[in-house]
């Protein structure tokens, strides 16, 4: 496959040193499952679609290993020995990204929904207008809690203010920073170190880089990127955003599906995480559950009440009210009412029922 930026060495730094304390658990954030696949397991693949140079996670002491067990070393991890906010994170990447990379794209890695085209714009738009920063925003409706994008009568993106230095007037604007970055790698990786720590909450921030880009080059340094879709930048802090992410994500994965011909009886009563794969022709009833590496071929019925994960299901084969782990189902099988099946069972016959 032909890297998407044939002429552009990306680099790719994600940020996922934060505490993740409002989740209230052991796990780290960045690890809790969505779909069947970790947090940052989606905004790693989003990445992979680019075909990046280099791909740098950061990650807090107590994260690194676990995550790095988890994903491999298909990507760089960088240490954030202190949490002194996204732009000293950023700064840990610069002594193996610098001179390697001509854009960097900076995420954040409690944002898992975003897409990989969505990303691909991002940075097109940063080498179209040779900008020295080009972020994603979104609209928010409410914004609160995000750093409000200020405009010209122009439409030039001439600031972002926090919301917490904003006017009242400011605070009416709806068109949000994501944290979602692109910046020209030359300029960026010295521009840092003139980031000046903030003096209420002692930190540096990446998004300093707006104002100083604007300094060095006025109006046009900095391009701003409105999605398409706002649910891309919701961001996951707390188990209640979680619900909502896996909510918005699980849509999208069953209107893939019933586009490439499955049916879907009821979608707010069907789940299906990011890696299953159905065939055409397929039905799926409600209560249907298809977790991990589950593959359904054509003109099966699963369900209804059916949960399947890590299992094979052939051709033409009518599943329901089961619970299956691990197995494979043959084609033209009748499995159920209420069968158990795991591990290295095996559906032989045309009908089975536990």
């Amino acid at each position: 496959m032909v890297p998407f930026f044939t002429t552009v060495r990306l680099g790719v730094v994600v940020l996922a040193a934060g505490e993740g304390t409002r989740m209230r658990s052991a796990l780290p954030k960045v690890l809790h499952p969505l779909c069947g696949r970790p947090l940052i397991g989606h905004i790693l693949a989003a990445v992979d679609a680019l075909q990046p140079a280099m791909s740098a996670v950061v990650l807090a002491s107590d994260a690194l290993d676990t995550v790095r067990a988890r994903f491999g070393e298909q990507y760089r991890y960088v240490l954030q020995t202190e949490r002194l906010g996204t732009g000293h994170a950023t700064l840990q990447a610069r002594s193996i990204m610098r001179e390697r990379c001509d854009d960097v794209l900076v995420l954040v890695g409690d944002a898992p929904l975003i897409r990989s085209a969505t990303l691909q714009r991002l940075v097109a738009l940063r080498r179209e207008y040779n900008a020295l920063v080009a972020l994603l925003s979104f609209t928010a409706d409410p914004p609160t809690g995000y750093g409000r994008v200020l405009r010209d009568a122009e439409g030039n993106v001439i600031a972002i203010v926090e919301e917490r230095d904003a006017t009242d007037a400011q605070r009416a604007i709806t068109e949000v920073n994501s944290g979602i970055l692109c910046f020209d790698a030359a300029w960026m990786w010295p521009a840092l170190d003139r980031v000046q720590r903030s003096p209420v909450k002692g930190e540096y921030y990446l998004t300093d880089l707006v104002a100083l880009a604007i300094a060095d080059r006025g109006v046009g340094a900095v391009q701003a990127l409105l999605a398409d879709d706002p649910t891309e930048a919701l961001g996951v802090n707390d188990r209640v955003q979680l619900a909502q992410a896996e909510r918005v994500l699980r849509m999208r994965l069953l209107d893939a599906l019933m586009r490439s011909g499955v049916t879907v009886v009821d979608p707010a009563a069907t789940y299906v995480d990011v890696d299953v794969v159905v065939g055409q022709d397929t039905t799926l009833l409600p209560g249907t559950m298809l977790r991990g590496s589950t593959r359904v071929g054509a003109r099966c019925t699963i369900g209804p009440y059916t949960s399947l994960s890590d299992t094979i299901v052939a051709d033409d084969a009518h599943v329901r009210y089961t619970f299956a782990e691990g197995v494979v189902i043959p084609a033209r099988a009748i499995v159920g009412p209420f069968a158990y099946l795991r591990g290295a069972q095996s559906v032989t016959g045309e009908f089975y029922q536990a």
